[in-house]
């Protein structure tokens, strides 16, 4: 450990805190104590937290008194985590719905709210509230895993992203983190060259990225014969690595993945250091994984994600349904943590699109697109590429949709993609979801083929 990991341990970190009113230095440390803990013991204190959360909920947010109300149920009502069933679960249209009006906690100012919103990887973007609280402890829960896999904080890193930088208050944060980031908007050879120059140049400890884009950057090295600097890790999230993709960008940068998960009102999941499972951050949030009749799934089997966030205290999520589709281990991690293990998160597979002119398109371009535009009267939406030169965005909307809302999706897509391409917009009344729960968010033909 160099001078400079201490100083950011020691006093960068806590200063940060300091002025930005911020808990993550506190939190960080209780994480990597409370990490060791028996399974009782973190079991008693999500029970502890989850007493003070429903009581809160009850006296503070209107949607929690109705409900509670309507089920004929008070706080005490709710001891353990065994009597969540007796709560219906929670979705992102009831938050919708009831935000910010009757969702969000009265007894807490709005100074102190922190605006969030998901990207919407079900084609479902969600806006919210959290708190410094729980924005703390999540950071602090990210953290812990990153320190799973070797770095420590003062490490330099790269973060490989299909948004642009646009905040001043991130750019001086990537300074102070030494980290180094990268614009991947265009998935194209000239754009992995830079990447990959750029890397090399930097020689980061950590690479943190998304599967598809690190998958193409590594096969483009390959194809090129070009070496990576070796970092000790690479982070991935956001949907499923599958092992063919793993093994190509591990054989290329010459060190291991370790893969993330995380939803809003929900743990951050990390592969843990054995690489045999993933583990929960289960001092964040409790989650219950259920089959189709709302029972918990024996160890090995496959169940539905749902999840209670212990620390927001500004718009509760009690119960809420992440859609994703998770398989509970039924193993004990040789690591000796009793976090929740979990063998496999299966409801992040997402398609790729692929234009005539070689040129990808991922997931995280069209929701990093929605998210960072604020088009609000876009609820929902779902990309088809039923031809190789043809492109259909199927939108639910509401009344406020504008001809200038239309225009303006249009024209950047328009732009970004390439005249190779005829785009359509097509606003649907709903986009049906499959089997499992999901709206798939993008669907390529099978017959346009990717190479």
């Amino acid at each position: 450990m160099s001078l400079f990991n201490l100083i950011s341990e020691n006093f960068i970190l806590p200063s940060s805190d300091f002025l930005l009113n911020r808990s993550i230095a506190k939190n960080f440390k209780f994480l990597e104590k409370s990490q060791w803990w028996s399974e009782n013991e973190l079991i008693n204190y999500q029970d502890e937290k989850l007493k003070l959360l429903i009581q809160h909920a009850y006296n503070n947010v209107p949607y929690y008194k109705n409900l509670f109300k309507s089920n004929k149920l008070l706080p005490n009502d709710i001891k353990t985590q065994k009597d969540l069933h007796k709560l219906p679960i929670l979705t992102k249209d009831t938050i919708r719905t009831h935000f910010p009006h009757a969702i969000v906690a009265q007894n807490i100012s709005k100074k102190q709210l922190i605006f969030q919103g998901s990207s919407g990887s079900t084609g479902e973007p969600l806006h919210y509230y959290s708190t410094s609280d729980s924005y703390s402890m999540n950071i602090a829960a990210g953290l812990r895993g990153w320190y799973w896999m070797g770095y420590r904080l003062g490490d330099k890193f790269v973060k490989l992203s299909q948004n642009p930088r646009n905040s001043i208050v991130k750019k001086i944060q990537d300074k102070i983190n030494r980290n180094h980031y990268l614009f991947a908007q265009q998935l194209t050879e000239a754009n992995f060259k830079r990447i990959t120059e750029s890397i090399n140049e930097f020689k980061p400890a950590i690479i943190r990225g998304y599967p598809d884009p690190l998958f193409f950057l590594a096969k483009y090295m390959k194809d090129n014969n070009i070496k990576s600097s070796s970092p000790k890790a690479i982070t991935t999230t956001g949907n499923i690595i599958f092992p063919e993709a793993r093994d190509l960008i591990e054989s290329q940068f010459g060190c291991k993945i370790f893969d993330a998960y995380s939803c809003e009102g929900g743990a951050n999941v990390f592969e843990c250091p054995t690489h045999g499972c993933y583990h929960s951050t289960m001092e964040y949030a409790i989650s219950e994984i259920l089959n189709n009749n709302g029972e918990e799934i024996n160890p090995g089997e496959r169940g539905r994600l749902y999840t209670t966030d212990l620390y927001n205290y500004a718009v509760p999520f009690i119960r809420y349904d992440s859609h994703d589709i998770v398989t509970k281990s039924d193993r004990k991690c040789t690591c000796n943590r009793h976090l929740l293990a979990i063998d496999q998160i299966e409801g992040r597979d997402n398609d790729i699109l692929i234009t005539p002119s070689g040129k990808y398109l991922i997931v995280h371009n069209f929701t990093g697109f929605f998210q960072q535009n604020e088009i609000t009267s876009v609820q929902q939406f779902q990309i088809i590429q039923d031809k190789a030169d043809h492109i259909v965005f199927k939108l639910v909307v509401t009344p406020n949709f504008t001809t200038s809302d239309e225009k303006k999706i249009l024209q950047y897509w328009s732009n970004y993609i390439g005249n190779d391409v005829v785009i359509d917009l097509d606003c649907v009344a709903e986009i049906p979801i499959t089997s499992s729960g999901k709206r798939r968010f993008i669907i390529r033909n099978p017959n346009i083929p990717l190479v």
